[in-house]
């Protein structure tokens, strides 16, 4: 090799090493330090576990039902890693990737629910959970759906609202069966989520034509929230005939915690309550529990 031969490599070396020394002075100039790295997840030094051996299903709505999903790292890097969950319709997860920075010897516990909508067959399902090699398999048992036996048609029936302020108040939780405002804010009961708009409405929708001639409005009526103050003042109760919707009652002025509105029997698709004003100022629509009857 020549020394010209020689130079040159020297010289691209150095041109190299001050470019490199250049960066750093750079970084150091301007106050930067270097970000904190976390390597690939390494397969065999990720875990998957459930906290149960078998999760339990109803196919009602606001079931709260599902498993606590174990995400760990054994490893002694700080990896990102990331979890698929799958299931078979018509089962539905409340997520179906989990994503995270796991540090050495950690494990992430993430609660995830499961659904099944009503009428879905009773049997085993399973929920595949894969994260790189690792494969996690958490068996379903989806109990036959429950009936209702106390002539209570919105039991058991999907029910859908204008809005819903979650995840304390959603819609289904006035078809829960639980009439107690002292539950309000823990187990039971549907708020809207915009304050002080109204009209505002809470719909139960059959599986089949249904005659309807009471419904049972409960508002929000306990000795920490009293109606007066929290509860529904007015409000409409309405039949879907066909396609169209007919107003069969009307509340105005409300001071109640329990209101029954009687009409003429009509046979309709579905029912709902338009809301249009609360006893609170510039407040929300508050239905502890809704409820129809043929008579």
């Amino acid at each position: 090799m020549t020394r010209t031969l020689w130079r040159r490599l020297i010289g691209l070396s150095r041109g190299r090493k001050a470019a490199v020394a250049g960066a750093v002075i750079a970084l150091v100039a301007i106050g930067g330090t270097a970000p904190a790295v976390a390597g690939r997840p390494d397969p065999t030094r990720l875990s998957l576990a459930s906290d149960v051996s078998l999760v339990q299903v109803n196919p009602i709505p606001c079931a709260n039902q599902g498993f606590q999903l174990q995400f760990g790292n054994t490893g002694r890097a700080d990896v990102y890693a990331d979890a698929f969950l799958e299931v078979k319709a018509p089962l539905t997860l409340s997520r179906n990737l989990v994503s995270s920075y796991l540090p050495a010897g950690y494990t992430l516990k993430v609660p995830i629910t499961v659904t099944a909508p009503r009428g879905t067959a009773p049997g085993r399902y399973t929920i595949t959970v894969r994260s790189g090699e690792r494969r996690l398999a958490v068996p379903v048992e989806v109990a036959p759906g429950p009936v209702d036996t106390t002539g209570n048609l919105a039991r058991y029936v999907p029910v859908t609202a204008s809005s819903e302020n979650l995840p304390s108040y959603p819609a289904c939780g006035a078809v829960d069966g639980d009439r107690d405002s002292n539950h309000w804010a823990t187990t039971t009961g549907w708020n809207d989520a915009n304050k002080g708009a109204f009209p505002d409405w809470l719909q139960v929708t059959f599986d089949k034509p249904e005659t309807i001639g009471r419904v049972d409005v409960y508002t929000l009526d306990s000795t920490k929230y009293p109606v007066a103050k929290y509860g529904l003042r007015d409000w409409d109760v309405q039949v879907r005939v066909g396609e169209d919707w007919q107003t069969v009652a009307q509340v105005r002025g409300n001071v109640a915690g329990q209101v029954s509105s009687h009409f003429t029997p009509l046979t309709g698709t579905a029912f709902r309550v338009v809301t249009l004003a609360s006893n609170e100022t510039a407040g929300y629509s508050r239905v502890v529990e809704l409820e129809a009857y043929a008579s």
